[in-house]
């Protein structure tokens, strides 16, 4: 993907903001004081606030493919490492992170699978991986039943373990979180 152009990224920003979303997800991932953390396709930086707020700034990172976004993203939390990136490329060193999430952007990845395959490797033994998505009943912006399934036996097959899905209702909508975990030992 290569990312939303500068109108845009800004008019996504400002329909899209979804506080409870975020925070949702956050939460989920149980992020602790001092632990590095990698959010993928950050948007405008919102999620990756609170994220900060919880670890430390110079503990979090985040990458985007619009360089809009980014920009935003780095104004906003100016203390994490945020970087022009999709979810197939995340230039980061492998088994950097003790969490890595994902919030409303695998439906836009290029390639699911390679995404899926990198964040996994950069997750370090006992790290958790979180892939949030809006629940819908056919393909769209979000995920359907059936893809969650695929997603889910996708994370299962590239070695991640206690693969589940969490779901939240947060106003009319249902927020559905793939959860798993890098094995501590290979």
């Amino acid at each position: 993907m290569s990312g939303f152009g500068a109108v845009g990224a800004r008019l996504y920003a400002w329909f899209n903001r979804h506080p409870e979303t975020n925070r949702a997800v956050v939460d989920l991932a149980e992020l602790r004081a001092g632990e590095t953390v990698l959010e993928v396709g950050c948007g405008p930086g919102m999620a990756l606030e609170l994220a900060a707020q919880r670890t430390g700034a110079e503990h979090a990172a985040a990458v985007d493919p619009s360089e809009t976004f980014v920009a935003m993203a780095r104004k906003r939390v100016p203390r994490a490492d945020v970087r022009v990136a999709g979810a197939e490329d995340v230039p980061f060193p492998d088994a950097s992170f003790a969490a890595i999430y994902t919030l409303a952007s695998m439906h836009h990845w290029d390639d699911r699978d390679a995404g899926l395959l990198t964040l996994a490797a950069k997750l370090a033994p006992g790290g958790r991986l979180l892939l949030a998505e809006r629940l819908l009943d056919r393909p769209g912006h979000g995920i359907t039943p059936a893809q969650l399934g695929e997603v889910s036996a996708r994370l299962a097959d590239v070695g991640q373990t206690g693969v589940r899905t969490v779901q939240r209702r947060i106003g009319r909508r249902t927020l559905a979180v793939i959860v798993s975990e890098r094995p501590v030992t290979a």
